[in-house]
This record gives structure tokens, C-alpha cells and sequence, in this order.
């Protein structure tokens, strides 16, 4: 294995369906995540627990998102799990908030239990502890969900490389083509793209660009891409958009 480190981050659109947390969407990134771990280590950022536990509660309960997420979290990494399993490959759940990675200490300890896990060969799912911080809650309303977790997450930890990926294959332009890179000197022409639309129609794609621009910044290479696309052609630039 190599010892360079992929974060790689799906949106609650992406894990999800019309019934909660859609299983056979995610046995089929496990199945690809597989096919980098030759490649990679290996940290999966993933949303889906308020969506989760929307699920469980039923559409006519009054409980916040809060709530939903607390409800819904052991569901979404079971699913990680189960469709890891297959693999043989294990999964574990870290929940983080943006201030333990901010924080000196608690984010050394973070980045090292990481660091250990993935030695292990163990695929860490990390998610945002919603019913500590309310940060990606918050982004949830309009899109981007974890976006900015994951980037913090990859400079953090070293990765080689992030992967942002929604339900479209990168940043559109005006005539509905995916455009191939943004640079240090584009991005804020990237943003007015997305004309405060996501590929959700809430913000989400403004989200990826302004994680993706950071995370670059810091030394990790970036890519926006459709979850269902090859994550290989994706990294290599052939597909996707890639921020340098």
C-alpha cells in the first residue's frame, strides 16, 4: 500500500435516497474506494446522518436536526460498514467538530488516531458531531454539508489528495460543460458560476470550490466529481474538475 492519503467526501445527496440512507449507492463507492486501496490510504468524509434519522423518526416528528443526526449517525456508518465487510476491508466512525481540529491538542491527537487507523488498514468514516456543533448543520440548510470538514481534515492528516463529490460531474460553466481547472487566479470567477446554486440547487457547489481552493492552498490536490464517476480518471484530471 502506498503511503499517501486520500480523503474522499460524499454529500448527503450522494448516500441518500427517497427513504433515508440509500445502501446500494454506498456498496457501490465501497466497491470503488476498494479499487484505490492499492493505491491509497484511505479516510472517507461522509453526511448522511440528519438524513438518516429524518428517516427513522418519520416525516411527521417534530424533532431538529439535532436529533435526527443523533438518531440517524449509527445508522450511516452500519451501512459503511456492512458494505465494507464484503471487501473485508473495516470500518470505523470518528465524529469530530471543527473546533477539536482547531484546538493544539485535541487536533494532534486527532490527526495521530488517524494516522494509526489507517496503518491499520482500517477506513476511518468521519463525520461532523452534529449533536455537539451545529457548523455543518447550519450548511445543511443550503448545501456543502462537510465540505469544509473534509477539506480541514486533509491538510490536517497530509493528505496527497481530496475528493469532493456530489451528484454532477464538477463545476459547470454557462453552457452546462464541466470546466476541466480552476487556479489560484480563477476561483473567485468559479464562484460567480455557480450563481449561488449547487448541483442541489442549495449552495453546495460554491461549498466545494471555496474547501477545495483551501485545501490546495495547503498542499493537497483537489477534485470535484460525480460519486457514481471513476475515482481514478477523476484524480488523474481526465474527468471532473480538478483546483490547482
Amino acid at each position: 500500500m502506498n503511503d499517501e492519503i486520500i480523503v474522499v467526501k460524499y454529500g448527503s445527496s450522494s448516500v441518500s435516497g427517497n427513504s433515508g440512507i440509500d445502501r446500494a449507492k454506498i456498496s457501490k463507492y465501497a466497491r470503488k474506494i476498494k479499487d484505490l486501496s492499492s493505491d491509497y490510504k484511505i479516510a472517507i468524509v461522509s453526511s448522511g446522518a440528519v438524513v438518516a434519522g429524518r428517516a427513522i423518526l418519520g416525516a411527521d416528528n417534530s424533532a431538529d436536526s439535532t436529533t435526527h443526526a443523533m438518531v440517524g449517525s449509527a445508522t450511516l456508518v452500519v451501512a459503511w460498514q456492512k458494505a465494507f465487510a464484503k471487501h473485508n476491508i473495516n470500518v470505523g466512525q470518528i465524529l469530530v467538530t471543527h473546533n477539536d481540529i482547531a484546538d493544539k491538542i485535541e487536533g494532534n491527537r486527532l490527526r495521530t488516531v488517524i494516522h494509526d487507523v489507517l496503518n491499520e488498514g482500517i477506513i476511518p468514516v468521519i463525520n461532523e458531531n452534529d449533536v455537539l456543533s451545529d457548523v455543518e448543520l447550519a450548511k445543511l440548510l443550503y448545501g456543502g454539508d462537510n465540505d469544509g470538514l473534509a477539506s480541514k481534515i486533509a491538510i490536517t492528516i497530509g493528505a496527497a489528495e481530496l475528493l469532493l463529490l456530489t451528484n454532477v460531474d464538477g463545476l459547470l460553466d454557462s453552457d452546462g460543460l464541466v470546466v476541466k481547472s480552476i487556479d489560484s487566479t480563477s476561483h473567485e470567477t468559479a464562484l460567480l458560476l455557480t450563481n449561488g446554486k449547487s448541483d442541489s440547487g442549495r449552495g453546495g457547489m460554491s461549498s466545494k470550490i471555496e474547501a477545495a481552493v483551501a485545501a490546495t492552498k495547503s498542499g493537497v490536490r483537489s477534485h470535484i466529481g460525480n460519486a457514481s464517476s471513476d475515482y481514478k480518471q477523476l484524480i488523474a484530471g481526465k474527468i471532473g474538475t480538478i483546483v490547482k
